[in-house]
Parts: C-alpha cells; structure tokens; sequence
C-alpha cells in the first residue's frame, strides 16, 4: 500500500508524536512492504533551518518538509500546515492517508472527501477531556472548540486512541474506533549499565509536566539522600522557572538540568538512573515511560489520565497523586530506601514491553487496520 503520515511537529522539536510517526512507519515498512510519505511542516529554531527531505527504511519511507519555514507557534506557520498537504494528497494516488493530532485533522478529513483513499486519525491525547493541566490562556475557550470539531465533529474512516481512556469518548463521534498504544524500540532501550541512584525526568519543561512538583519533592528528602542528584533532561518554556525555584529552594547544587542531548545520551540515563520521575498531571500515553521500562528503570509517575491504565501499582512502577509533592517525595524515599523492590518494578516492567509494546506489534495491528478500510 502507499500511505500518506500527516504529523504536525518533527525535531528539533522533540516529543512523543515524530517519535511514533518514524517508528511506525519504519516499522510498516520494514515488515509489510508499504511506501510511505510523511508531510511535517519546515521549521525554524536557533537561527537553523529545517527543511527539504529526508529518507528512512533504505527509501521505503521518505520525509517532506512543507514550507513555509516558520518558528513552531508561529501563526502563519500553523494555518498554513493544515492546507499545505493537499496538494500532495491529491496527486499521490495514495491507499491510506493518516494523520496525528490534532492539525493534520484538516488535511485528513478534506482528504477523505477529495480522494478515493480510506483515512484514519490517530488522537494522541487532548484537551477535551476534563481535569486539572489544561489551557488556561485567553485563546483556550476557541483553541478548544477548534479541537473539538477536529478529533470528534470530523468523520474519518477509522479512528484510534493510544490509550483506553478516550475510546468511550471517541466511540460516541465515530464509528469505528480502537485503541493501539505506543510502541518502543526494545534494543535501543536494552542497556546493561550499572544502575546508581540518580533521578531522572526526561521530557517537554511544559506546564502539563509539573517538573515544579519534583523539583520541590527532591528539597524535601536530598539530605537524606547525599549520593542523589536530580537529573532533568529536556527544554521547554518554563525552564528559567525552574532553575529560578532550584535556587529558592537551595538545592541547585544538586539538580542538574541537561537540555536537549544526543540520543546515545537519553540512552545513558536511562539506563543508569535509579529512579524515572513522570509527574504530569495528564499524558496521552508518554512514550517515556516505555522508554524507561524498556531500559528497566524504576518508575513513579501520577495517576493521571494516559499513565494510571498502564502502570500496575508497586508492580511495575509506584503511582502518586497528582500536583502532591508531599505524596512524590514519599514515593521517592520508598523507592531510594528500598532500592531492591524497585528494581524488581524495573524488571517487571520489561518484560511488560517486551511481550506488549513492540514498535512491530503496533505496525502489525496497524496494518492489518489498513487491510480492513482501504
């Protein structure tokens, strides 16, 4: 089959949705001989310019940048990503065309109606759905309305959530819908290094994150924990806040805060980390939770929407209340005072990936979803 990705964001942008659309599609074609074409917008950050094509899966899979060339929030940017697919569309003769939240809905859906192909829409988490994280600016009220015709008012011929959370949701708008989590690339993640006693958060420096809270959970307890140093990887928005509250708490000599790094790197930590912090307080489901179980990393994570369904309590990882860094602070002295059952958390939870995250068990349910509409 030819099928056509439609994923709003690529790096240097980084996060969970070109993880998935590269992986998924390597992986489509790799094992069920599809050609696929992935349309991303070009973007620019720190005077770089990402744009034109790249190729994976020796060619099978071919990247497009689609001007114009803009910072990611830019506007013009933005608008212009949900027409600027079309074209491509149109003239690609494609069997399947499949988009990822939530911009690339538009594209989709005028595909579904200007072209023979079937088309499916994979919603990776929204803002819909109630609860605390959500936008709070002045926009929120339209943007939400926006979102809300894209993932639920459009039609599409099938429809799939990463987690079961949705799918009643989802279920209630269209007819067809199903749940295909993500997937994770066990060997890159199957690392052997010596494991320390380090915490790790790895991800966006965004609101939804609540790194805040870790940051005041660790000045808690890291007197007591003198060989534990807080190991924060990623960028994002807020990151002079919270090197600004690491300085307020005094505890800035014991937090260290990477940004973007290589993925040989992410690997490293990973793997050597005693303990992975995700304490968002909503997730569509994060691909750095498979990441860390695939490396066997103990978890603590909040139970929240997109994290609680798949972590087993104090069997594959230690859930804490979410917004509580009184409740993560004892979630991480159980964890550092009883390293051994931690690390059978790790342990059970790589065998959980092994047996039901595969990057090639999701493209294999996709395929076969593929088989069924075109």
């Amino acid at each position: 089959m030819k099928i056509a990705m439609l994923q709003d964001d690529w790096w240097p942008r980084t996060g969970g949705g070109p993880v998935h659309v590269k992986e998924l599609s390597v992986a489509l074609a790799e094992n069920f001989g599809h050609e696929i074409d992935i349309y991303t917008r070009a973007l620019q950050q720190d005077g770089d310019h990402y744009k034109g094509t790249e190729q994976f899966a020796d060619g099978a899979v071919t990247l497009h940048r689609l001007g114009p060339c803009t910072e990611y929030w830019n506007p013009i940017g933005r608008v212009a990503s949900m027409a600027t697919p079309l074209p491509k569309l149109l003239t690609g003769d494609y069997d399947v065309i499949h988009g990822h939240t939530f911009l690339p809905a538009m594209p989709t859906r005028l595909g579904k109606a200007l072209t023979d192909a079937a088309t499916v829409f994979t919603v990776h988490g929204t803002a819909i759905t109630s609860g605390v994280g959500r936008d709070t600016s002045k926009l929120a009220g339209a943007k939400l309305r926006i979102e809300r015709q894209f993932v639920l008012g459009f039609d599409y011929d099938h429809v799939i959530s990463v987690n079961n959370e949705h799918v009643d949701l989802l279920a209630d708008h269209h007819a067809n819908v199903s749940c295909i989590p993500n997937g994770v690339d066990l060997d890159r993640f199957a690392g052997d290094v010596e494991r320390g006693s380090d915490i790790l958060f790895l991800g966006r420096l965004a609101p939804k994150k609540r790194v805040s809270d870790l940051i005041r959970a660790f000045a808690q307890f890291e007197s007591a924990f003198p060989e534990s140093d807080l190991i924060i990887v990623g960028t994002g928005p807020e990151k002079g806040e919270l090197v600004e509250l690491a300085a307020e708490l005094n505890v800035s000599d014991r937090i260290s805060f990477e940004g973007r790094v290589s993925d040989e790197t992410v690997t490293r930590h990973y793997a050597s980390a005693g303990v992975f912090v995700l304490p968002s307080v909503w997730e569509g489901h994060p691909l750095t939770l498979l990441e860390a179980w695939a490396s066997g990393a103990p978890v603590i994570a909040t139970s929240v929407e997109g994290i609680e369904e798949f972590v087993d309590h104090r069997e594959t990882g230690y859930l804490v209340p979410p917004k509580s860094p009184d409740e993560l602070a004892e979630g991480l002295r159980f964890a550092l005072e009883n390293p051994d059952e931690a690390r059978e958390w790790g342990a059970n939870a790589r065998e959980l990936v092994e047996a039901d995250y595969s990057w090639d068990g999701v493209a294999e349910r996709t395929h076969q979803l593929y088989t069924d509409i075109a």
